[in-house]
This record gives structure tokens, sequence and C-alpha cells, in this order.
């Protein structure tokens, strides 16, 4: 005569087959979102975001900035104002020293 399982046993598997699956489905997400990410930054790597066409990489003022052929537009990366910033300043001050 087969042994039915207990309650907490049923329990006990219940959970560990939830856990089980609740893992899978948190992997899975995480992959999908990690080619999403990829997709759009395919789709979107060097292009305009006002016109949407293909950017350069311009040297201006010692910073390397992205620039619309198109539409004229200029894209900064993280950073790379202050430098523009430092690098413009610096020449005013240069211009009002003494000596």
């Amino acid at each position: 005569m087969p042994v039915k399982p207990t309650d907490k046993e049923e329990e006990y598997f219940a959970k560990h087959e939830y856990e089980k699956l609740r893992k899978q489905a948190e992997a899975r997400r995480k992959t999908l979102e990690a080619e999403e990410r990829q997709k759009l930054r395919d789709l979107h790597h060097m292009h305009c975001p006002k016109c949407g066409m293909d950017l350069a990489t311009i040297r201006l003022r010692g910073v390397e900035v992205d620039a619309c052929g198109a539409c004229g537009g200029l894209w900064l990366d993280a950073g790379e104002l202050e430098k523009l910033q430092e690098g413009f300043f610096g020449s005013v001050l240069k211009v009002f020293q003494m000596g």
C-alpha cells in the first residue's frame, strides 16, 4: 500500500518547485532585458536622437563629441560638458591673467 505524503511534505515540495520556477522566470527576465538593451543599443547607437541620421565623432576643444551632419546637433556623453566648460573657462581666465 503506497504511503501518502504528509501535508508538511507536500508543502515543502510545493515551495521547492515554486522557488525553482521563480528562479527560472527571473533568469529569463534578465536575459530578455539584456537582449532588449542590446537591440535598442544596436538600433540607436551613433544615430542622432533628433533626426535619426548617423552621427560622426568630432574633436571640439579637445573633447570628442558626436555631431549630426544632417541637423547640426551636437551630442555629449557623460562628463563631456564639464570638460568643455573647464576648457572654455580656462581660456577665459588666461585672457585676464597678469604677467
